[in-house]
């Protein structure tokens, strides 16, 4: 089957490099089984992945976070979609810039291994043919290329800006479960939730991971064995070469010198060496400001009791919405706020 395009797709130029960086035990099973390995989109570290940020969904969908029947809307929307993205497969490549090799990206994805090296459209050929709705392109970062659309292909390859430096090439492959429940993210209750329940598990025989041969001769045109790698790990990356005979040796990283910091060095002093920004977390995004509090606390003191009431109720119904879970930081802040008038009342 041939390689489909999507909506707002973006590619680099067709003999453009791409790294795929990979750990020891990775390479091992790359080039013993000559098969490309595509891991189940929702079992990646970054939990958001497939997902639009919620500010662009509550504004592309014309939702009010703060009213409960909106926040219920939204948590079906992002379910849906968190179950969707279960349908793709992923193999992640780094789109090289020549000179701007960094040790983030081994330290990242395979400090004891290697990169293996192809092109575009090296790669574009493998895919193409294949018996699975293929799609290969650029991975986009933040929300400013987002149409007014909610659609499951723009979000499965755009990430946020935290990780453009991993100027991504993504490859996918999708297969859907004939059998599979679009409710999974629906509770006992009937409440719905942002992401698929425990007590609805997906059917048995989904995979964590696809693999699909390849012709490693036609798509790897040369290896990279990480600045890191131990002696032993170099003897046996080299035998591997020799042994698929790839059309030129593995060379060491152009990373590799006596100057290099150890990989316990880097991880001990990252903010010296990395030129990764540090990760925000879910619950400092999600604060609520000092003025806003304020603001809401002028608007709701001039509601009547009973008003206040209601509110409170909704608020607090609003927190229940993820059980066993942390809520979000400005939804116990305006729940706060409601209760202190209350009181002084």
């Amino acid at each position: 089957m041939p390689i489909q395009t999507y909506w707002n797709q973006k590619e680099p130029h067709r003999d453009s490099a791409l790294w795929r960086f990979m750990d020891l035990r990775k390479f091992r099973d790359m080039m013993a089984n000559e098969e490309l390995y595509f891991r189940r989109a929702d079992l990646f570290t970054d939990k958001s992945e497939g997902l639009p940020p919620e500010a662009y969904a509550l504004r592309m969908l014309g939702l009010d976070p703060f009213n409960i029947d909106h926040r219920r809307e939204l948590n079906h929307h992002l379910g849906s979609l968190a179950q969707h993205r279960e349908s793709y497969y992923v193999s992640c490549w780094h789109l090289y810039a020549q000179g701007l090799e960094t040790l983030d990206m081994w330290e990242l994805y395979g400090h004891d291994g290697v990169a293996i090296i192809t092109r575009y459209d090296l790669l574009y050929d493998a895919l193409n043919g294949l018996l699975d709705v293929a799609h290969l392109g650029q991975v986009q970062y933040g929300t400013a290329h987002l149409t007014n659309r909610f659609n499951a292909l723009e979000f499965i390859t755009t990430k946020q800006e935290k990780y453009a430096p991993d100027c991504e090439v993504r490859a996918l492959i999708t297969a859907y479960d004939p059998l599979a429940s679009g409710n999974r993210h629906i509770d006992l209750d009937n409440n719905p939730h942002p992401h698929p329940l425990p007590v609805n598990p997906r059917n048995a025989w989904v995979p964590d991971c696809k693999r699909r041969r390849i012709d490693l001769r036609k798509l790897v045109i040369d290896v990279v064995i990480s600045p890191w790698a131990e002696p032993d790990a170099v003897e046996e990356i080299n035998l591997w070469v020799k042994l698929k005979c790839f059309p030129a040796s593995a060379r060491q990283s152009e990373l590799t010198s006596g100057s290099t910091p150890t990989l316990a060095q880097f991880r001990q002093y990252r903010h010296l060496f990395s030129k990764r920004p540090d990760e925000i977390g879910d619950a400092q995004e999600s604060e609520a400001t000092k003025r806003e509090l304020q603001r809401f606390a002028e608007v709701i003191s001039t509601l009547p009791d009973e008003r206040v009431r209601w509110l409170y109720k909704k608020r607090w119904d609003i927190m229940r919405l993820h059980p066993g879970e942390i809520p979000l930081l400005s939804d116990a802040q305006y729940l706060e706020a409601t209760l202190r008038i209350l009181i002084q009342r």
